[in-house]
């Protein structure tokens, strides 16, 4: 199947449970997490004109930067009509003002130098063409404007994750049997092609060297987390194997809560002091 067709089909299912799956709740701290996270990684706190979130998913950085304020005018893309729709529902949840629009990251509908800031979160190793990707970026960013990648895999991250997780498949592979319980093939299929759907991994050299490619003249690439990935790769399974776990608040609150401090220890700990060869994903500030 075509790549883009097959994340396309993937996230337009994926939609209606991502934001459990991945621990994302549109309420009042949106904003301030985006403030902080963007901030700690530019050194300040960007401010914005117009600024574009590309392949948007559910809507995590466009929703953050409409609801701090960071960005006078926030548009959102996504290949995927359910996920457009999901950003469109959160923005409407946090209380922020917002455009969406269903577009290839590849192929952009806006003109040349149209926005100040441009950000992409987890979903260059989701494209078929990265290269082609950053170039569309470049082109729709203006002279002196700030483009930012974030929460790309890198190759060790990706088998320490599977690692760990593999432990939890284990132990529901266990449960299951003492059960008398059998795996759902349909449900089976629909994971392997969530899988299938991560179409690549990156080193921070390989990112660099796409970015200058694309025609960005400066660009800073580090790495970042350990603890936080791997909680959200477990509440990622865990959630896809018992559907009711997000429907418990409680559950939901306290996986939440986990998420948040393994999130804290890396901002404290991992990406300040552990090597960065021990660290999970590549962010990349271009200009």
């Amino acid at each position: 199947m075509d790549p883009k067709a097959l994340n396309a089909i993937v996230h337009d299912r994926e939609a209606a449970y991502y934001d459990d799956r991945f621990l994302i709740d549109y309420d009042g701290r949106i904003g301030a997490e985006v403030r902080r996270d963007l901030g700690a990684l530019l050194g300040e706190v960007p401010r914005a004109r117009r600024a574009l979130d590309v392949a948007c998913g559910t809507g995590y950085l466009a929703v953050g930067l409409a609801a701090s304020g960071i960005a006078r005018e926030v548009h959102a893309t996504d290949l995927s009509v359910r996920m457009v729709e999901r950003t469109a529902e959160n923005a409407a949840r946090a209380g922020a003002s917002l455009t969406v629009a269903l577009a290839d990251a590849e192929r952009l509908p806006y003109a040349d130098a149209a926005f100040d800031l441009v950000v992409a979160r987890a979903a260059l190793h989701h494209l078929p063409d990265p290269a082609a990707s950053l170039r569309e970026i470049r082109r729709v960013l203006e002279p002196g404007g700030i483009a930012i990648v974030t929460a790309e895999p890198t190759p060790g991250g990706e088998r320490q994750v599977a690692a760990v997780v593999g432990v939890a498949v284990r132990a529901v592979g266990l449960l299951n049997k003492l059960r008398g319980r059998t795996q759902d093939p349909e449900h089976l299929t629909w994971e392997l092609a969530s899988m299938a759907a991560n179409l690549h991994t990156f080193t921070p050299d390989e990112i660099e060297s796409t970015a200058r490619a694309a025609g960005f003249e400066q660009v800073e690439v580090s790495k970042a987390s350990l603890a936080w990935i791997l909680a959200l790769g477990i509440n990622y399974y865990l959630v896809g194997e018992f559907d009711g776990l997000a429907r418990n608040r409680w559950v939901r609150r306290g996986a939440r809560a986990s998420a948040d401090a393994a999130a804290a220890f890396d901002r404290a700990i991992t990406d300040r002091f552990l090597p960065a060869s021990w660290r999970h994903t590549i962010q990349a500030v271009m200009r």
